[in-house]
């Protein structure tokens, strides 16, 4: 292709906005940058006719077009002198996208389960290492692990995990931004078992898949276990223990983060342990949910250093139930509650006496009231006789 022909390598050759498409291109990718905010380009044929981001031959072209770019794929190309109207960027001119694709670092075998690691990549456009720092803001760089359904690992079945993201923006793990070094950090929160690493490349107008393996995940080869305190007044204990058919026991180096049911928070580490199960005491603060962040940093048998990191390991404390009572306390306790119910039974027996005594007292009174009444009906029906006795007379 006359367009990557010499030194300019895979940018376009562009005479103002000029650029030429030879006659044996059977089909081409154009990438064009913008000013940033400016609108699409138009392309303008060999013949004349224009093409536009919303108007232009589908079953030829495929157009996308972002805020800062424009990616223009075209099959059969008409051969003769192209135009591109529109504000071009003249740091990054265009660019002709051939064949993209990427190269990652290996991976170590064996890899662990929870590990963390940073791989570096390179993106390529062609044989030549893209330089555009604009270019790279289009590609985005996935990575899964996918399951080989190995029926011999404990993964059988497991769905796709994403592990990691390269970035080439200078943060995070990624030493420089725009030096063409794609870093991403692993984190390989999966199932132990055999897995395919597979590199997803997507761009705005196809997607590329690379894969590498079977590579097999093997557990943690740091165990840690609590083992919960039976007294308040005791300490709860991390029981760690490692696999030395894996790793030095010497080279461990933990990192610890507990949270406590009352929020307080308190680290913890250790190093250069001589015996193992090794125990670190967890204080006994509060009852309730314990969260625990783990780092840990170690050294393979083959020498490989590795890290990784637990961030959701956890422990619920209880509250131990009360000892049993001695005799004495029992005897104690029988006592108070003899007490108790010879208070009971005098309480009722004065509540019934005190009843009595009322009722007693009501029945006087209404007796009383009975005679008072039954002398004064008595008095009254005399008195009334009486006076009409003396009237007659």
């Amino acid at each position: 292709m006359s367009l990557i022909d010499g030194d300019m390598s895979n940018k376009l050759p562009i005479d103002g906005q000029r650029f030429r498409i030879d006659e044996n291109v059977d089909e081409i990718t154009l990438l064009f940058f913008r000013e940033p905010g400016s609108k699409p380009l138009i392309l303008i044929k060999p013949d004349g006719s224009k093409w536009y981001d919303s108007r232009y031959p589908t079953d030829q072209v495929t157009w996308y077009t972002d805020p800062n770019f424009d990616i223009i794929r075209i099959k059969k190309p008409q051969p003769g002198p192209w135009q591109a109207a529109g504000r071009i960027d003249e740091e990054n001119k265009a660019l002709v996208v051939s064949d993209i694709r990427f190269e990652a670092d290996p991976l170590p075998e064996p890899l662990y389960q929870n590990e963390e690691l940073k791989v570096e990549g390179r993106l390529y456009n062609g044989e030549d290492i893209v330089e555009t720092a604009r270019f790279r803001q289009t590609v985005t760089l996935d990575v899964l692990f996918i399951s080989t359904n190995n029926a011999d690992f404990d993964n059988f079945g497991a769905t796709p995990v994403r592990v990691a993201q390269f970035l080439d923006n200078g943060r995070g793990h990624d030493e420089r931004v725009g030096d063409g070094v794609f870093t991403g950090f692993f984190n390989l929160d999966v199932e132990p078992g055999e897995w395919m690493a597979t590199y997803e490349m997507t761009t705005p107008l196809y997607e590329r898949v690379f894969e590498f393996g079977p590579l097999v995940v093997k557990p943690l080869p740091v165990d840690f276990e609590v083992i919960e305190s039976d007294a308040v007044e005791d300490d709860h204990q991390l029981i760690v223990t490692v696999n030395e058919n894996e790793i030095d026991p010497g080279s461990l180096v933990v990192n610890g983060e507990t949270q406590f049911p009352n929020g307080e928070v308190r680290k913890f580490t250790f190093s250069q342990v001589d015996e193992f199960p090794y125990q670190v005491p967890i204080a006994n603060l509060a009852f309730g949910k314990h969260l625990i962040d783990i780092d840990i940093f170690a050294t393979t048998l083959a020498g490989r250093e590795f890290e990784a990191r637990l961030d959701d390991f956890s422990f619920i404390s209880t509250e131990p139930p009360p000892p049993e009572p001695t005799a004495a306390e029992i005897a104690e306790r029988q006592r108070i509650e003899a007490e108790r119910q010879r208070e009971v039974e005098r309480q009722e027996r004065e509540a019934k006496e005190k009843q009595a005594m009322m009722n007693l007292i009501i029945i006087v009174i209404v007796n009383l009231l009975i005679i008072f009444i039954a002398l004064f009906a008595l008095w009254w029906f005399k008195f009334r006789k009486k006076k009409t006795d003396k009237n007659d007379a």
